[in-house]
Formats: C-alpha cells, sequence, structure tokens
C-alpha cells in the first residue's frame, strides 16, 4: 500500500498549543502483494525442489506440517536474500525423518517473482492519482512494511521517483507502533504527546438513526 500524507505544525485556536498534523491527501493499494506472496512463492519453490529429489514416494505439499516448516523456511530465506546474494535454506526433519538443504540465490529470488516487480508502483501511482498531485510536490518517498526491504522492490520504485528513498523508519515496525501510538492518545489511561491525523475515507459511509427514540421513524 501507499499513502500521499502532508506534514506540518499547526496551532490550536483554543488552546493555542502547536501540535502536529498529518493529514492523507490519497491512498493506493494492491491487496494481492507483498512480502507473504513472495514468501508463498519461496515456499512452493522450496516444495518443488524437495520432491524433484525422490527422496520419499509422499509429495510434500500433502502434508500442512511439512508445509509450514517450507513457510516458515522460506520467510527466513526472503529476509537473508535481502541483504545476502546466496543463502542455504535449511529444515531438518522436513518429511519422513528426512532432512531438506538447498542453495538459494537472490537471483533465483527475484525470477520466481518477475510478474510481481512492475507491480510495486502501482499503489503509489494510484495514490498520486487520488490525491491530484504529481512526483515533483513529493519531499521524500518513504519506505515501511518488511517487504520494502527487498532489493528488487527499491530498484524498482527508485527507478520511477528518480530520488533516493527514505530509510528512516523500521520498515517491520513502524506501522505497528504508529497503530499503539494512536491507540495511546485514544485511551483515557495513557498521556502522550498529541498527533493529530485527519485520516482519508475511501468508501461511502451511512449512519442511519432515529429522530426520536421509538417512534420507527428512521433517518439515513
Amino acid at each position: 500500500s501507499a499513502a500521499v500524507v502532508s506534514y506540518q505544525l499547526v496551532k490550536d485556536k483554543q488552546t493555542r498549543e502547536i501540535n502536529p498534523v498529518v493529514q492523507v491527501l490519497g491512498v493506493g493499494y494492491d491487496r494481492t502483494l507483498g512480502g507473504l506472496e513472495i514468501q508463498l512463492r519461496l515456499r512452493d519453490y522450496l516444495a518443488q525442489e524437495f520432491n524433484a529429489l525422490k527422496k520419499t514416494k509422499t509429495d510434500v505439499t500433502t502434508s500442512p506440517r511439512a508445509l509450514a516448516k517450507l513457510f516458515k523456511e522460506a520467510g527466513r530465506l526472503k529476509n537473508v536474500l535481502s541483504a545476502n546474494t546466496e543463502f542455504f535454506a535449511q529444515i531438518e526433519n522436513l518429511i519422513e525423518d528426512i532432512d531438506f538443504k538447498l542453495p538459494v540465490t537472490r537471483e533465483k529470488l527475484e525470477q520466481l517473482c518477475e510478474d510481481l516487480w512492475p507491480r510495486a508502483t502501482k499503489p503509489l501511482e494510484e495514490a498520486l492519482a487520488s490525491s491530484h498531485l504529481s512526483l515533483d510536490v513529493i519531499n521524500q518517498v518513504i519506505l515501511f512494511g518488511g517487504g520494502t526491504r527487498v532489493p528488487r522492490v527499491q530498484e524498482t520504485i527508485k527507478a520511477v521517483i528518480k530520488q533516493e528513498l527514505g530509510k528512516n523508519l523500521n520498515a517491520d515496525e513502524s506501522a505497528t507502533m504508529g497503530a499503539v501510538y494512536k491507540a495511546a492518545d485514544l485511551s483515557a489511561g495513557f498521556k502522550v504527546k498529541k498527533f493529530v491525523v485527519k485520516d482519508a475515507t475511501l468508501f461511502p459511509l451511512q449512519v442511519s438513526f432515529e429522530r426520536d427514540p421509538g417512534d420507527g421513524a428512521a433517518v439515513k
């Protein structure tokens, strides 16, 4: 997903306090694109390579337990290959007491996901379109989400925006920490520094209520 936001300091007319305000100007997303899709493709590739070894007559994809192990290792492999060009996938007792070890390169990962890379910039383009702004007025593109650590994703985005990517946020924790901070702000049990967020409404809303309790006349 991608969001175009503006950030500014605004003085409250009542309290005279100056608070940071973030306003969402545009949003774009692709529900079928992300780190999970890359991990699933790696899992399927590992399963395919294990079956090709023919160490057992059992198809590894028929075992939910084995698939869970492959999925976990695929996640580790995805993370390591974001920093290294080659790594060994290793799983002890994958199925029927058989261990599995396979060298996997970053190049192979990129081949497995070749159709995904062009889609990496679509949410950005949608967010800009919905905000009615162009890249010329965007000061910085900041990455968040674990999937943005993948080098090919960064290369694809950078080729479109023609500027350095902002990597000052923790890609894995930024969205979660923001949600926690907002929850603390809304809670009466915590006191945090005021941070105003003006969110965008992506879909139409309808509110229905009765004029007077019990009269049965609903107003929409």
